[in-house]
């Protein structure tokens, strides 16, 4: 009995939803089957940085098969929520924005980059691939920072591959294999989308990234609103110093390339080693919000805690669980 009231009453309950691209990036993305379940916090304390603050959680059940009971995983709420308004609806909505940017933006870079992967196979001697890991939405209904994201928990030393420093300057290492690796895949987006967008920010562990960040060079290019800094991409062509991968995979030198022109050119991308095809900018697949809504849909009760619990719904419309204050807890520390 003491085993079934801990079972049952530890932790917090959580809605878990995936973003699909069924097609790769010739659909936008959409909300997946949705996950619930139970985790318990193990660390408060995860990390550095200045843009996320992120704890490690375990899972307790729900959540099979993409996080297995008894795994850990990280999960990781943007610190801007707290500027601007006091008003706790407002900063909400602002946290359920942001929130769904984040898991659009890598998960969008995911997909480039199984795209990048698999042009970089038949190349021989290329060896291996930086992997982006996927970026699931959550909502904790008695969290007073309801929207969240969680992720695989990447045990190693974390790196910082390529960066973009508070200034606004990118960064970029050249040493090892990976961190060459990662500047030729921004050097293969950046030409692919004929210089319409730029991934500035990888890091993680080993080949498995995440922290991804993005420049779009117009505002709302495949649903990424926040996200347009030209002067990024501007940038890059300055900086960006091609190694043997990009020789590999027959990327063209950015120092010889016109980019007034390449603004010019087609909407429609081209791989800059196959010449193929993608799908247009989509727009972003964000669900429908009335009174800032929950992602999940409405959750059934009396559902074994030892299966997971997946709904086949569409991400419908919830009204999220009103709180009194909406701040960052002092005690963790930003990824």
């Amino acid at each position: 009995f003491a085993f079934l009231f801990y079972f049952f009453s530890v932790g917090e309950e959580i809605e878990m939803t995936p973003m699909v691209f069924a097609k790769g990036l010739a659909d936008s993305g959409y909300w997946g089957d949705k996950y619930f379940g139970r985790i318990v916090i193990e660390d408060g304390d995860v990390g550095e940085g200045y843009l996320r603050k992120a704890c490690r959680a375990k899972v307790i059940y729900g959540l099979e098969p993409m996080f297995e009971s008894g795994k850990t995983c990280i999960i990781k709420v943007r610190n801007l929520i707290t500027f601007g308004t006091k008003n706790e609806n407002t900063l909400i909505e602002k946290n359920y924005d942001i929130t769904i940017q984040e898991c659009k933006i890598q998960n969008t870079t995911r997909e480039y980059c199984k795209i990048f992967a698999a042009e970089a196979r038949v190349i021989p001697d290329f060896g291996q691939v930086p992997e982006i890991i996927p970026l699931n939405l959550i909502y904790r209904p008695a969290n007073n920072i309801p929207y969240a994201t969680i992720e695989e928990d990447l045990a190693g030393h974390f790196e910082k591959y390529c960066t973009k420093d508070r200034g606004g300057t990118l960064q970029m290492k050249n040493t090892s294999e990976t961190d060459q690796k990662c500047c030729t895949f921004q050097h293969w987006v950046y030409q692919w989308t004929n210089g319409n967008f730029l991934v500035t920010v990888l890091e993680g562990v080993g080949w498995k990234i995440t922290n991804v960040g993005i420049a779009t060079k117009s505002k709302g290019y495949q649903g990424l609103k926040e996200s347009c800094f030209p002067a990024l991409l501007d940038q890059f062509t300055s900086i960006h110093l091609c190694n043997q991968y990009c020789e590999m995979l027959g990327l063209k030198s950015l120092k010889s390339i016109d980019t007034s022109q390449q603004s010019t050119k087609s909407k429609g991308s081209k791989s800059p080693s196959m010449g193929r095809k993608s799908g247009s900018a989509q727009s972003s697949p964000q669900m429908q919000k009335k009174g800032l809504a929950s992602p999940q849909g409405t959750r059934k009760g009396g559902t074994s805690p030892k299966t997971s619990r997946k709904s086949s719904e569409t991400a419908g419309a919830q009204p999220a669980i009103k709180h009194k204050t909406v701040e960052v807890p002092r005690s963790v520390r930003m990824r």
